[in-house]
């Protein structure tokens, strides 16, 4: 009997073991993967520490001493011989360091602090995307605090600056200044862009609402990233029921970020002043209808063809909702030259030259088969 119970009691001991086992172990993982992280950023922090630091000491030597630039190759050389195997030290990188320290110097932060730059909390792949895309000081300073905040890869960087999101966020009419408290409203006023970049649409020249509305949603992703991060998808032709009265907006969405709906409405056709009104019903009902207690007011984007800045700012001005208007265009058809887009052939004439150029290679190899085989001498 007590053999007994001294092996149920091991058993039971056995059990709990196992049974706590798992989450033991999850909470080791989690601890582990904590002190990777920490120890990941810190030695990136490290890494552009002493690039800065290498940099540094080049610049000074060359003015000092008079060293030419051709002295980087031989230090990339000395160095590379003296830790083989250790990479990050060829010529080029060596040259990118002395660019990074130059850079970087002419912030009023690296005399005090430089672990205050963004640039000290980023990768170095993505300052050196940074440092040789762009050559102002503003432009480097918002691209990398981008990183930051949108958790930018290094593609996604390198995408953002040739699709010049610089000179777009931030640039939409609004009348956000009056209607959001102040720190509400500068977060939404840098959310919106102007214009758009559709360009993984296709729309013919004569599109409606519904097609590009019908084109986001089949690139739904796109149409996220390109309206940036926190954007959280709703719906489509979402219905709002006033007075028995059925309505529905283009599109739906809520801004993690903001904490508020974002009815976006699209407009195939150049902004005009009555669209205002429209958005402001839809904003009102969205805020008694869906709006939680907690959320901030409800935004709106009219996102239209085009706009005149003048007219758009008249028709928001006293409208009671927060709400701005923007343009969108594909990124093709503004990037050419106005000469260069009269001169491209239209859709019909493409088809009468293929047509055209058909009818001749039938005619050509129907005379071929009538020709007689010459006859053997």
């Amino acid at each position: 009997m007590a053999k007994k119970e001294k092996s149920v009691k091991k058993a039971k001991k056995a059990n709990v073991s196992s049974s706590s086992y798992s989450k033991f172990i999850s909470h080791l993982k989690t601890k582990i993967r904590s002190s990777q992280l920490k120890a990941a950023v810190s030695v990136n922090r490290e890494i552009l520490f002493l690039y800065w630091e290498i940099g540094k000491d080049i610049v000074e030597k060359q003015e000092k001493d008079g060293w030419g630039t051709r002295v980087i190759e031989r230090v990339a050389r000395d160095i590379q011989n003296e830790f083989p195997g250790i990479e990050g030290f060829s010529r080029t990188n060596m040259g990118r360091m002395r660019a990074f320290y130059l850079s970087c110097s002419i912030y009023p932060q690296a005399v005090g602090k430089l672990e205050s730059l963004p640039f000290f909390n980023i990768p170095w792949g993505h300052n050196v995307a940074i440092f040789e895309s762009l050559k102002t000081s503003k432009e480097r300073l918002w691209y990398a605090n981008m990183v930051i905040s949108e958790g930018w890869s290094r593609n996604a960087l390198i995408d953002s600056i040739k699709a010049k999101s610089f000179k777009r966020f931030g640039k939409a009419v609004t009348n956000f200044r009056k209607r959001l408290p102040s720190l509400q409203s500068r977060l939404a006023q840098d959310t919106l862009k102007d214009p758009y970049l559709f360009d993984f649409l296709e729309l013919k020249e004569g599109h409606l609402e519904k097609d590009i509305e019908k084109g986001l949603l089949d690139h739904v992703e796109k149409f996220i990233r390109e309206l940036g991060q926190g954007f959280a998808f709703v719906g489509r032709q979402v219905p709002l029921q006033v007075n028995k009265k059925d309505f529905y907006m283009d599109l739906l969405f809520y801004h993690l970020k903001l904490r508020c709906f974002v009815v976006v409405e699209l407009k195939a056709v150049d902004f005009k002043a009555e669209f205002a009104g429209k958005m402001n019903f839809y904003l009102s009902a969205v805020d008694d209808l869906m709006k939680h207690k907690t959320d901030n007011p409800t935004i709106g984007i009219l996102i239209c063809k085009k706009k005149d800045n003048f007219i758009a700012e008249y028709a928001l001005r006293d409208i009671n909702k927060p709400m701005g208007v923007a343009e969108y265009e594909t990124k093709i058809v503004a990037s050419l030259p106005k000469d260069l887009k009269e001169s491209l052939p239209t859709i019909k004439e493409i088809e009468f030259e293929l047509s055209a150029a058909s009818k001749r290679k039938r005619k050509k190899s129907t005379t071929k088969r009538k020709k007689k085989p010459r006859s053997k001498s």
